[in-house]
């Protein structure tokens, strides 16, 4: 999962029971390094304030004395386990210090001589991007337009890898979802049990919410009602699939047609983009589209996989014309085969369950080579001539 860090800007800090003394000195010693409140805040007010402001750091006088910082830690990091908790203190004793570490505290912090010490602690932590290494892929599939298919790949790609791996799928699209009808599930928990208790979500509230299909593929549902409104924050949805990247080897995000708040935070933070397209006019010019989009949201190309559905060798738009005028490398091809695809969605079924042996089953089963990779896409020609009657249709201004 890619992360929303802070590259260059300063850290969050809150602040707890810090007298005038050390707030002055805090603030001459962290200036440019942190976004510091204008005031700290009680014992009584920090877990509530860590809640609020999410910090990267919390630093923790012990100025007078050690009772209420040792009894506040636990509760801080149950709030915000990945949080750095910082005693400071003026005067370095070995039984205070011990007690410290043992509830929870990363650093101890003596004025003024650690001063140097703590701008470096509050820099790693502006600077330092949570680890990829412990963060399952996420994998964003959105629609060029609406009807290609999108939620269709979504389920039966996230069942493929299900097979080996720990998979959740999240349904994503705020308008009409319909994961859970691909798959023919009745969920009795959606996105909205999640999303209004983001601050306080965890690895055990996100899979208690998500229905679990016979293929081994967990789903994160939309609301049964498509006429319910869906209130949200991008914080809310961030909050869902860092936890679910924590949780689960990948993450499948079925975006749908629509770029939407939900939609935009889920492209940002994901690893791999799959944009789902068919060999049509229509349907290639609003990939070009799509693409322009996504670009202007900083999609760097190389996370970007083109993959063409209902792909069949009659169709009016070729391959290298779409390759051509979209300016990427064609993925992978899904054939087209109504009559496969139109029994696994009446059905509820997967396609590998209706006909295994079908192409177009095979095509879905190829996905994985693309979305387990390591990133690195052959370097095909792009071949975009100026002959080309999609180009003129297009432009390029």
């Amino acid at each position: 999962m890619r992360t929303l860090g802070h590259g260059s800007s300063a850290a969050s800090i809150v602040l707890v029971g810090l007298t005038r003394d050390e707030m002055g000195q805090i603030r001459e010693s962290l200036v440019g390094e942190a976004a510091l409140p204008s005031n700290p805040v009680g014992f009584g007010d920090a877990v509530s304030a860590v809640e609020r402001a999410q910090p990267e750091l919390v630093i923790v006088s012990f100025s007078q004395g050690s009772e209420a910082p040792l009894a506040i830690a636990p509760a801080l990091l149950r709030e915000r386990p990945e949080c750095v908790l910082v005693a400071l203190s003026d005067t370095s004793q070995a039984e205070t210090i011990l007690a410290a570490m043992r509830v929870g505290y990363k650093e101890f912090v003596v004025l003024p001589s650690d001063l140097p010490r703590l701008r470096q602690v509050v820099h790693d932590a502006a600077y330092t991007m949570e680890s990829d290494e412990d963060a399952g892929l996420v994998i964003s599939f959105v629609g060029a337009k609406g009807g290609v298919g999108t939620s269709m790949l979504t389920a039966n790609a996230g069942a493929e890898l299900a097979g080996l791996n720990k998979v959740l799928a999240i349904d994503l699209d705020m308008s009409m979802g319909d994961l859970t009808s691909v798959l023919n599930l009745q969920p009795t928990e959606d996105i909205t049990s999640l999303l209004s208790r983001s601050s306080r979500l965890d690895e055990r509230l996100l899979v208690s919410a998500a229905v679990i299909h016979s293929s081994k593929l967990h789903v994160l549902a939309q609301p049964g009602d498509p006429g319910m409104k869906v209130e949200y924050t991008p914080d809310d949805i961030y909050a869902v699939i860092n936890v679910a990247a924590r949780a689960y080897q990948y993450v499948v995000i079925d975006c749908g047609p629509h770029i939407d708040d939900a939609t935009t935070l889920a492209i940002s933070v994901s690893d791999l983009i799959v944009l789902v397209t068919e060999p049509t006019v229509i349907s290639v010019r609003d990939a070009f589209r799509r693409i322009r989009h996504l670009s202007g949201l900083g999609v760097e190309a190389d996370r970007l996989r083109l993959v063409v559905n209902r792909h069949h060798r009659d169709a009016y738009v070729s391959t290298k014309d779409i390759q051509a005028n979209l300016g990427l490398p064609i993925a992978a091809t899904i054939s087209d085969d109504p009559v496969v695809i139109g029994q696994a969605l009446d059905e509820g079924k997967l396609v590998r369950d209706t006909n295994r042996k079908s192409q177009v089953s095979k095509d879905i089963s190829g996905l994985l080579s693309i979305l387990t990779d390591d990133g690195e896409e052959p370097a095909e020609e792009k071949a975009a001539q100026s002959g080309s009657f999609l180009f003129g249709l297009f432009g390029r201004g």
